[in-house]
């Protein structure tokens, strides 16, 4: 019957330093966070943060403006590349046809418009659409 006291009291004491452990550690707990959630803390957190990704956007829109840079670059290189090959070949073609066909008119110098479109007012731009080799 002894023994079975002594665990007794053992286990009662045993929780009661238990619960006073956790209580303890439960209102610094609370504590803590009531320091950390009052409203010049959370302002100031907010201004932390707030600096922060100013920081770190800031070189991130760099980084990607100078990529765009780079990829506009490269891409109006192939683009004037294209063009440049598509106009030797075409340059080419008529050379040629207007060299083996006597009847073929020579093409106009300066201008594209026609003197009688022109003088009639019709020599209005069209929207140009782009080239099916450019892919869009």
């Amino acid at each position: 019957m002894a023994r079975r006291t002594v665990w007794l009291a053992t286990g009662v004491i045993a929780g009661a330093a238990s619960s006073l452990y956790a209580e303890r550690k439960l209102k610094r707990t609370i504590e803590a966070a009531a320091v950390r959630l009052a409203p010049d803390a959370l302002a100031g957190q907010v201004t932390r943060t707030a600096r922060e990704a100013a920081k770190s956007t800031g070189g991130r829109v760099r980084a990607a403006v100078a990529t765009g840079r780079t990829e506009m670059q490269r891409r109006e290189e192939e683009i004037w590349a294209g063009l440049e090959a598509s106009e030797s070949a075409s340059t080419r073609d008529l050379v040629i046809t207007v060299a083996t066909d006597p009847g073929v008119p020579a093409p106009l110098a300066g201008s594209e418009v026609p003197e009688s479109h022109a003088a009639r007012g019709r020599g209005r731009r069209r929207p140009r659409r782009s080239a099916p080799h450019l892919g869009k």
